[in-house]
């Protein structure tokens, strides 16, 4: 590291992104990696922001132990919402298919929420995605240091079912996947439909996957665990071209208590271990 190009640690930006595909002014937080003026960087876009990047403070600490490269995460968030809001406007924009959710609007039942009156409550994933590809992406590579030709997605619950939609709709948005616990519950487990069209397509699907789900997310009637299962026989048996898959099943972990551990195990999946740290070879005092 010289003078010249002092080492840059930013914190995260805020952008306000009003969407002609979806009727929502969406809040994007942007994390850069510590870097050299210069550098480029793979994008990892996260949906579920509410108040910033997801898993930021553990992603920089694996960036610098290096259990992971460097890479830009994106989290995909609601302007101006109540928490609980967001709740009901994730179900709207990550299910592909229009479906009754099976509960009520959580703004009638928590204080500082509200009722949004959402024209559309679900079944909005295409024109969500249309936003992330058409609005969104060429936001970010605009005004940051991005590799265009590396983009990666993190998605848990409705998020890993969006993950799945456009994995197998518009594979080529995303080369990394990181897909929680997807809820391929809903509309009757029409997300399988996809996947058999993809198949039958003989299509390559050009991409590091880490699927996962909690031991404990096998009750209750969502067959979560078992559609792992589903999923990476029909992967497998079918030899898609490019697909790298990689499925795992966090013992005695429940719906919540995996988030964090299927971005944890799936950003060192889908990126790899570093063959160095750069970051401790950027940091270390120049030698006499």
């Amino acid at each position: 590291m010289s003078a010249d190009r002092p080492l840059k640690a930013p914190g995260v930006e805020v952008h306000q992104i009003t969407s002609r595909f979806v009727d929502q002014t969406f809040e994007i937080h942007v994390q850069m990696p510590m870097h050299l003026e210069g550098e480029k960087f793979p994008v990892l876009y996260l949906t579920d922001s509410y108040d910033g990047v997801a898993f930021r403070d553990t992603t920089g600490i694996m960036q610098l132990g290096a259990d992971v490269p460097r890479f830009i995460s994106v989290g995909i968030g609601y302007h101006d919402e109540h928490r609980m809001n967001a709740m009901n406007i994730r179900t709207r924009d990550l299910t592909p298919v229009q479906a009754d959710s099976g509960g009520p609007d959580i703004g009638s039942l928590v204080e500082g929420a509200k009722d949004l009156n959402l024209e559309k409550t679900s079944g909005g994933a295409a024109e969500f995605l249309q936003f992330i590809r058409e609005e969104l992406m060429p936001f970010i590579d605009e005004r940051y240091p991005t590799m265009p030709e590396d983009r990666g997605y993190w998605g848990d619950s409705l998020g890993g079912l969006f993950g799945l939609h456009v994995m197998f709709n518009q594979p080529e948005t995303f080369n990394r996947y990181i897909i929680g616990s997807p809820s391929v519950w809903w509309a009757d487990g029409a997300i399988l439909e996809d996947i058999d069209r993809f198949i039958e397509s003989g299509k390559p699907l050009q991409a590091h996957v880490f699927l996962a789900v909690g031991e404990q997310e096998a009750g209750g009637g969502y067959g979560m665990v078992q559609n792992v299962f589903v999923f990476q026989e029909k992967l497998m048996t079918a030899g898609i071209e490019g697909l790298k898959l990689k499925t795992h099943i966090f013992p005695g972990e429940t719906h919540t208590s995996v988030i964090a551990m299927n971005y944890v195990k799936g950003i060192q999946y889908v990126y790899g271990r570093p063959d160095i740290n750069e970051l401790a070879a950027l940091l270390a005092p120049p030698a006499d």
